[in-house]
C-alpha cells in the first residue's frame, strides 16, 4: 500500500507544470549565456563554457526560485482543499511526511540537475578538453581536478551539486507550505532565506548556498556536497515537523 501511494505521489510530482516550466527557463538561461559569452571560433575549453552558463548568466542569485515553483507548493493546496484530511485518514502522518519530502526533494533536485547535465554534455561535446588556455585558473583547485581526474569529474560535480541544491530549496519550500499553508509564502520565503544567507555568510563561502551550487568558489566539490547534504537534513527536519503538525491540526 505504502509503495503504491509513493509511486502515485511521485507521478503527481512529475505531472506538475511548474517542473517543466522551471526546467525550460533554466535551459534558456544557460543557452543564452553561452551564446552571448562564448566565441566558439576561438576553440573554448569545456570548463569555460560551463563557467559562462553558471557564473556569467546571472543564474545563481535567483537559483532558489526554480525548485520552489514545482511540487513543493502542492501541500498548501491540499490543506486548503481538505485533501489532506483524506490522506490523514489513510496514512500515518510520519509516513506521509517522509514520502512527500522524498518526492519533493527528488523532483526539485532534477529541476536543477537536468539542465546542468544537458549544459555539461553540450560543453564537453563542443568544447576543448582540459584546462582553459587563458591562465585564469592556474593554481586553483579546478586545475587540480581537471589535470588529475579529468573533465568528467567537473561534469559529475556540477550535476551532483545542482541536484542537491534543488533538493534543498524544494524541501525548504515544502517546509514553508506545511507551516503556513500558503502557496505564496512557499514560493517567496525560500528565495528570501536564500538571499539573506547570501548576504549574512558572504565571507564564509563554504556555508553560503550561492557558492555551494557551483563549488568552484570554495575550491572543494566534496566539501560543497557535504554542506548541501547538511542543509537538506535541516530543511527535511523542518518540513517533517511541519507536515506532522499540519496533519494533526487538520
Amino acid at each position: 500500500m505504502m509503495k503504491k501511494i509513493f509511486w502515485i505521489d511521485l507521478k503527481r510530482a512529475f505531472l506538475c507544470k511548474g517542473f517543466y516550466l522551471a526546467f525550460i527557463i533554466i535551459c534558456l538561461i544557460f543557452a543564452r549565456a553561452i551564446e552571448q559569452n562564448i566565441p566558439f571560433d576561438l576553440n573554448p575549453s569545456c570548463y569555460e563554457i560551463i563557467v559562462a552558463a553558471t557564473a556569467l548568466s546571472g543564474f545563481t542569485p535567483f537559483a532558489a526560485i526554480f525548485p520552489s515553483i514545482a511540487y513543493s507548493i502542492a501541500f498548501s493546496s491540499e490543506c486548503s482543499s481538505g485533501y489532506i484530511k483524506m490522506i490523514a485518514a489513510r496514512m500515518e502522518a510520519k509516513k506521509f511526511a517522509k514520502m512527500r519530502i522524498i518526492t519533493v526533494g527528488f523532483t526539485g533536485g532534477l529541476i536543477i540537475a537536468l539542465p546542468m547535465l544537458i549544459m555539461c554534455l553540450l560543453a564537453y561535446s563542443v568544447g576543448e578538453p582540459g584546462m582553459p588556455t587563458t591562465g585564469l585558473y592556474q593554481g586553483t583547485r579546478i586545475e587540480y581536478y581537471i589535470t588529475h581526474y579529468g573533465d568528467w569529474y567537473v561534469l559529475c560535480g556540477k550535476v551532483i551539486l545542482g541536484f542537491l541544491f534543488g533538493a534543498i530549496w524544494s524541501i525548504c519550500s515544502l517546509a514553508f507550505a506545511a507551516w503556513t499553508c500558503n502557496k505564496y509564502m512557499a514560493l517567496i520565503c525560500p528565495f528570501i532565506v536564500y538571499e539573506l544567507m547570501w548576504v549574512m555568510f558572504y565571507k564564509i563561502k563554504f556555508i553560503n548556498p550561492i557558492f555551494l551550487i557551483r563549488g568552484d568558489d570554495i575550491q572543494s566539490y566534496p566539501l560543497a556536497v557535504l554542506m548541501e547534504i547538511v542543509y537538506i537534513a535541516l530543511m527535511s527536519i523542518a518540513a517533517y515537523i511541519g507536515i506532522k503538525r499540519r496533519m494533526k491540526v487538520e
